[in-house]
């Protein structure tokens, strides 16, 4: 049963289930407790009037008076709109099911099933995919009980399935740039639905970035399918979709060909330019992923493959550890491979390309104490 309550943040008053424990308010999101809101609400009452029982009544019958007028205004209007809406939908037809969703809740902003259908139709139409964050965003602003939840993740799931099956088809959404706000906060708010998303996200991380890749030779042929907005430049922070994928995809395969393909295939190109944005991207990835929070098997996969990267492993059999070190000691800052050495600090080569780095460095020299420390380390790791 639906009784009045007062939001303990916003202090705006609300209606939640009595036969659950909590719910979420309609204007701010937060999540309350309903005894915590009822008594809230009641409080308030006191505080005017003493006879709590006769106010609670009087207070009923006048919100509902007032309600009936405010909350009918534009129901109607926005059921019809609603329905077309869901008949272009069932058409695939997008665009149009965008626009009756959105005159819908021009007429009744609060029908939650017409935000459900926003969300699903604003993502398949394929026009703004900076904007899909948003459209998410709002509906879960608005979940109040377990049952919209319910409605918003079938809204969801619904979409994501269409958008493998355009994917399947050559189809591709250019950016994921401009969609992994979107794909993070759906993977955080709707747990069981984590591995589809993180499929979809992987599939068009590796079709924008990793140009040496099958997946993206193959997208050469289909880019007639791409769609969404693509960025002048290609993009450098990869590090929030790849974390996105190993925190939720279960195959540990996929994840680790994904850092590569985003990492490793193409270092050459990162390295040569000596772009900093991506080496800093590297690094950053290694910090998130040694923060405590990913399985062991994920933090030595993701060290390992950026050991690859950033220190030229295992795809070079022809260049000799020397040609190696001059050409890196010309690209890493020290402050750069200092950092490294928190993740890099038991290998033999990184601690040599760390000395030949330091001693460039204003003061250092071959009797300080810091070069002595390196040189011992050495020692040891080859000893």
């Amino acid at each position: 049963m639906l009784e009045y309550c007062v939001c303990p943040k916003c202090e705006r008053m609300i209606m939640l289930d009595s036969d659950f424990d909590s719910g979420f308010c309609c204007y701010c999101g937060t999540h309350i407790l309903y005894s915590e809101a009822r008594e809230e609400l009641l409080d308030g009452l006191r505080a005017s009037i003493p006879d709590e029982f006769a106010i609670e009544a009087d207070l009923s019958e006048l919100i509902d008076e007032d309600d009936a007028a405010d909350n009918s205004y534009g129901l109607d209007e926005c059921k019809k709109m609603h329905a077309k809406a869901q008949e272009y939908l069932g058409k695939w037809d997008f665009g149009n099911a965008f626009k009756m969703f959105s005159e819908a809740l021009d007429w009744y902003p609060n029908y939650f099933e017409s935000r459900c259908g926003l969300l699903t139709a604003g993502v398949l139409r394929l026009k703004d995919t900076e904007n899909w964050e948003r459209y998410l965003s709002e509906c879960i602003d608005r979940i109040r009980s377990q049952s919209d939840w319910n409605m918003a993740q079938a809204a969801l799931e619904y979409t994501l399935d269409i958008m493998k099956k355009f994917l399947s088809k050559g189809g591709r959404y250019v950016s994921p740039s401009y969609t992994v706000g979107f794909f993070e906060k759906a993977a955080r708010s709707f747990p069981a639905l984590k591995q589809n998303i993180a499929e979809i996200l992987a599939h068009c991380l590796n079709i924008e970035n990793a140009p040496f890749t099958d997946a993206a030779r193959l997208d050469h042929e289909t880019t007639q399918f791409a769609v969404g907005n693509c960025p002048t430049e290609p993009d450098k922070n990869m590090r929030r979709g790849m974390l996105v994928v190993i925190r939720c995809h279960c195959d540990s395969n996929v994840k680790e060909s994904l850092c590569r393909a985003l990492y490793v295939y193409d270092r050459t190109v990162w390295l040569k330019s000596r772009d900093a944005a991506r080496i800093n991207d590297a690094l950053e990835l290694c910090d998130e992923i040694t923060n405590g929070e990913y399985p062991s098997a994920d933090v030595k996969m993701v060290l390992n493959t950026m050991y690859d990267f950033l220190m030229m492993g295992g795809l070079e059999p022809n260049t000799t550890e020397h040609e190696k070190i001059v050409f890196l000691s010309s690209v890493y800052t020290f402050e750069q491979i200092r950092k490294m050495g928190r993740f890099f600090g038991g290998f033999v080569f990184f601690n040599k390309l760390y000395a030949e780095i330091y001693l460039k460095q204003r003061g250092a020299s071959l009797i300080s104490a810091e070069y002595k420390r390196i040189q011992a380390k050495i020692a040891q790791l080859s000893g």
